[in-house]
């Protein structure tokens, strides 16, 4: 079995689930109490936030890519972002380790073209939703067109994720937000909802939406699980 290295921390919530379900998958697979072999290096989600929510980027990804050369030296044999919008580095990361980044994206758009779907829409936070590192991946690699929310929109789903889903914080107005949002891109063709926040699970479930949804968390943990079992 391949050591995974996880970077986690942004936030500890979403950090628990890929640590909960890449063991799950293993010990499912491979039978008895087998667990994953798995490095992590979880920052403190005030510390790493603080040059993002300061617009500091560069500063950002030299952090979250020195904890992914951290791991490697300690033995990790791939990277696992623990988040969306971390993944705007996923290049740097990689060429800073010098191993590969699994990237939430291509499980999660392996799942959208075995369900036989061609249009999506994009939750998560402003950056990942209006960045091309997540779009421009679906659209360019796997020829899947994505829609996302009105500006108004994705501008209190970011507040909602920095300041309530962050603290683990769900309220009904939150799950309004993002059904109606969804329900309204229904409208313009979409045939799936990707859930491209790592807290968005908490939020909405496949029975609040009228389409298919798939969760990049469990798509990704899985798909890293198997990486590290297809050794």
């Amino acid at each position: 079995m391949r050591t995974l290295g996880l970077i986690g921390g942004i936030s500890y919530h979403a950090t628990t689930l890929y640590y909960s379900q890449i063991n799950e998958h293993v010990q499912k697979t491979v039978g008895g109490g087998q667990s994953a072999k798995i490095v992590l290096h979880s920052f403190a989600y005030v510390d790493i936030m603080a040059p993002w929510h300061a617009g500091d980027y560069a500063e950002f990804g030299r952090q979250i890519s020195k904890a992914g050369k951290n791991l490697q030296s300690i033995g990790a044999e791939a990277i696992v972002i623990c988040a969306n919008t971390a993944h705007l580095w996923a290049d740097e990361i990689e060429k800073v380790a010098g191993i590969p980044v699994l990237h939430i994206i291509d499980f999660t758009a392996a799942a959208i073209l075995k369900a036989g779907l061609k249009k999506v829409v994009l939750l998560g936070t402003n950056a990942t939703m209006e960045g091309d590192f997540i779009a421009g991946r679906l659209e360019k690699k796997f020829g899947i067109q994505v829609l996302i929310p009105e500006e108004e929109v994705r501008k209190r789903m970011d507040e909602v994720i920095y300041k309530e889903l962050s603290q683990d914080i769900v309220t009904a107005q939150a799950k309004k937000l993002y059904i109606d949002a969804v329900e309204d891109l229904v409208q313009k063709g979409a045939q799936g909802v990707i859930l491209g926040c790592t807290e968005l699970q908490f939020v909405l479930k496949a029975d609040d939406v009228s389409i298919s949804l798939f969760d990049t968390v469990e798509l990704h943990a899985r798909g890293a699980a198997q990486w590290a079992l297809d050794n």
